[in-house]
């Protein structure tokens, strides 16, 4: 990741699989359709994750924000339903690897403990991921930097102070496993609140590589990202917007996706160079395209040729129009038609 990189795609599969390993897999086929570069999931458990006391709290609600924390369409009453059907094991986990290897597409997860970041290291995952739960947990961000892995690191919900603080836990020998993923964790955010710039003074003030990891609905924003330079596009990807479960909704689906991963590497090949060269196809095109002097009367062998005399039309072939100060006042070597185009071997 980083410059003269593509942008890395990742399909956020987290919970959207709905504990259904059959679901998962059909997801993790979809996204490499799609062309994205890794599909990533979440290594958490009932116990892991919450309290059992805020497990009560959000078991006796409905909703947290625009989440549903019950889904009856699955047989789920509460959030502690949810828990221990969304939740996916060290052996799915093995389980969902093989099955992206074997597709020949990246795979990762998100883990809350050290013992499952050891399990993810000794997997070989792609990447380690802290999750923006976590950007305030120095202590845990410097054992997963101490695996010497590629690592993206969310700055949702975070300050400046903090993201400074996290960076820290990499300096100075693992700074370059780094990226970091400007976030807004809202579910969907409004668009004046995503300020895309900010990965701008992220990479000035870090100094490496900065992605964007997506809540908004549809494919403008992490598009917009990609032009602003991002290194890698996270968006949360479902099979279809209208199933149950946690963030379906904010989703890209299939189309979406396909979108985002076609046009980020359009983008990023017509982003180029900041000092380019005229290719030699813009070259060639110039001799159309472009105009030369040429005659507006007939000019005699022996006339001194001036001003009144010229014009300028295509094609670009013959002297240039900024050139013009070094044919007038010359003369003229031979009889020369009107409407012709003045050469060089024309004049004395």
């Amino acid at each position: 990741m980083g410059e003269g990189h593509l942008p890395y795609v990742i399909a956020e599969i987290g919970a959207n699989h709905n504990g259904d390993m059959a679901l998962a897999r059909e997801m993790i086929s979809a996204a490499k359709d799609c062309g994205c570069d890794a599909v990533k999931f979440q290594l958490w458990g009932r116990h892991t994750a919450h309290t059992e006391s805020y497990i009560k709290k959000l078991s006796a609600q409905k909703k947290l924000g625009d989440v549903d924390l019950a889904t009856p369409e699955l047989g789920l009453g509460t959030v502690a339903d949810q828990l221990e059907k969304f939740q996916c094991t060290q052996d799915q986990h093995v389980e969902l690897k093989q099955y992206a290897d074997g597709l020949g597409i990246d795979f990762s997860s998100t883990a809350l403990t050290e013992e499952d970041i050891d399990f993810l290291a000794e997997l070989d995952v792609a990447f380690l991921k802290i999750a923006s739960q976590d950007t305030d947990h120095p202590y845990f961000i410097r054992y997963i930097a101490e695996k010497e892995m590629p690592t993206i690191l969310s700055t949702g919900l975070s300050n400046w102070a903090e993201i400074e603080e996290a960076v820290e836990c990499f300096r100075p020998d693992y700074m370059h496993n780094l990226c970091l993923m400007h976030v807004v964790s809202l579910y969907p955010p409004e668009d004046r609140l995503i300020n895309l710039r900010k990965m701008d003074s992220m990479r000035q003030l870090f100094g490496v590589p900065v992605g964007y990891s997506d809540h908004s609905i549809g494919f403008s924003v992490p598009l917009a990202a990609v032009t602003l330079g991002a290194a890698a596009i996270e968006k949360h990807f479902t099979l279809d917007k209208n199933m149950p479960g946690w963030d379906h909704k904010v989703s890209a689906d299939p189309s979406e996706m396909r979108i985002i991963c076609s046009e980020a590497r359009r983008i990023h090949a017509a982003l180029g160079s900041p000092n380019p060269l005229l290719s030699p196809d813009e070259v060639k095109k110039a001799d159309h395209f472009r105009r030369s002097i040429i005659t507006t009367t007939l000019i005699r062998k022996g006339d001194t040729i001036t001003l009144d005399k010229l014009f300028f039309k295509r094609p670009g072939i013959g002297i240039k129009p900024n050139e013009l100060r070094y044919v007038v006042n010359r003369v003229a070597k031979r009889d020369i038609e009107a409407d012709e185009l003045v050469n060089w071997d024309d004049l004395v």
